[in-house]
C-alpha cells in the first residue's frame, strides 16, 4: 500500500463518528453527561470510553448519517 493511500484511509478513520450510550456518569468536553445519555466519538474515544467501563457495547458508525 502507497503512503498516500495509507493516509487516506486513516484520515477516513478519524473522521468516522460512533454513537455510544453512558452506563456510568461521564465529563465530556466540558459537559457532565449521566447514564443513558448519548453522544458522537471518535474511534479513538469510543476504545478509550469502552476500556473505562463508561459506555456499552458500541453502536454503529453514523458518520455518514445526515
Amino acid at each position: 500500500m502507497t503512503d498516500s493511500k495509507t493516509q487516506e484511509l486513516k484520515a477516513e478513520a478519524e473522521e468516522r463518528r460512533y454513537e455510544v450510550k453512558l452506563i456510568k456518569p461521564h465529563t465530556h468536553a466540558g459537559e457532565e453527561l449521566q447514564p443513558g445519555d448519548t453522544l458522537k466519538v471518535t474511534a479513538a474515544q469510543r476504545a478509550w470510553l469502552k476500556d473505562a467501563g463508561v459506555i456499552e457495547n458500541p453502536t454503529a458508525d453514523v458518520s455518514k448519517e445526515k
